[in-house]
């Protein structure tokens, strides 16, 4: 009887999402969490919370939330992936997250979190696997090069940037990037 006053974890998930796209961070946070001490395996609340997190410039929380995500696939140096679409799949299977996804949220919070080199690690490992994103994240790490004042390092990977871009969208990050930060090395190489 009173099993049907609590909501699902995929009410719950619903409605923690629906906050934060009204950029109520703090409720979806705490729904997340709540979603999380009813299973601490479903990847999905980390991740979800993780963005939250990070979009209230909370790193610390947003890293832990994206390294328990990676951490919930991985066995040694194996990712482990189940099938969500099986006929027997609970919400541990449906609530996946693809572990490159949940690695460039956490290059991106290292990037904020002042840690350069790792952030710059983990973006290299996303290109190095062809992830989805790989534009992006070359597009970030020549934004590592810009924070370090280096200035042609930056110029070379937003050129490399834009060679990899697969949308126009991305192209144009990439010139954007060209004409804010390379116009004016391009004009001292030639005097």
């Amino acid at each position: 009887m009173f099993s049907a006053c609590t909501p699902t974890n995929d009410e719950l998930f619903d409605k923690a999402f629906t906050l934060s796209k009204e950029k109520k961070y703090d409720e979806a946070i705490k729904i997340y969490t709540d979603i999380i001490s009813r299973n601490d395996q479903l990847q999905l609340a980390y991740y979800n919370r993780g963005i939250d997190y990070l979009s209230k410039k909370s790193y610390k929380e947003a890293l832990a939330d994206f390294n328990k995500v990676m951490s919930l696939q991985t066995l040694g140096d194996f990712h482990i992936w189940f099938n969500e679409n099986t006929p027997v799949a609970g919400d541990v299977e449906r609530t996946q997250v693809p572990y490159n996804d949940a690695l460039y949220q956490r290059a991106i919070v290292k990037f904020y979190m002042d840690s350069s080199r790792s952030s710059f690690i983990d973006f290299q490992t996303l290109v190095n696997d062809n992830y989805d994103q790989t534009s992006n994240c070359i597009l970030w790490q020549g934004t590592l090069w810009v924070k370090l004042g280096k200035l042609e390092k930056a110029c070379e990977y937003f050129q490399k940037a834009k060679q990899f871009a697969n949308t126009s969208n991305d192209k144009q990050e990439a010139d954007e990037m060209i004409k804010t930060y390379c116009s004016n090395i391009d004009k001292s190489k030639r005097k």
